[in-house]
């Protein structure tokens, strides 16, 4: 009889144990690398100007600043699609498209001035002026405003704006 409750006991406190431990891991998230929540308010910013040419972009980013790379991304797969990373996860399908009519830029430069929360949503919008060597559908030159979102822990540009100059 008591080696019948002893191994009913040891079964018992390992199931509890077991089931204990998943329950502790589930509780513990990763937090995002930037969570959108934490952008509430607009924020002026003071960046340095970023500049790229076609024949020398490499894949990944050069920073720790989510928000930047998203950015960073987009311009790369603006001048040269077939890069690694350009994925319409993370950057508007019309970045990605065949643009025969309208050449792509092959220098691209972008300085962030602005990010600004859109109201009603965790998304964000990031003000830029910008400048390239050709017209683009009028998306790099001037005022680009690229609106964010979080995908997987990380910032996805999801559309790109211009305001008229």
């Amino acid at each position: 009889m008591r080696k019948k409750v002893l191994i009913i006991g040891i079964f018992l406190a390992v199931f509890g144990a077991a089931w204990g431990a998943l329950y502790l891991m589930r509780g513990i998230e990763e937090p995002a690398l930037e969570p959108a929540a934490a952008i509430t308010e607009e924020r002026q910013v003071s960046d340095s100007v970023h500049s790229y040419a076609a024949e020398d972009l490499a894949a990944g980013c050069r920073a720790e600043d989510k928000i930047f790379c998203a950015i960073e991304q987009a311009v790369k797969c603006t001048m040269a699609p077939e890069l690694e990373g350009c994925d319409k996860e993370y950057v508007p399908g019309f970045v990605l498209g065949k643009t025969e009519e309208t050449p792509r830029p092959r220098h691209i430069s972008f300085e962030i001035t602005k990010i600004k929360p859109i109201p009603g949503s965790a998304d964000i919008s990031v003000y830029t002026k910008s400048d390239c060597d050709a017209v683009w559908f009028g998306l790099c030159k001037g005022t680009v405003i690229y609106s964010l979102t979080q995908k997987d822990s990380r910032w996805a540009v999801t559309n790109i704006y211009a305001l008229e100059m």
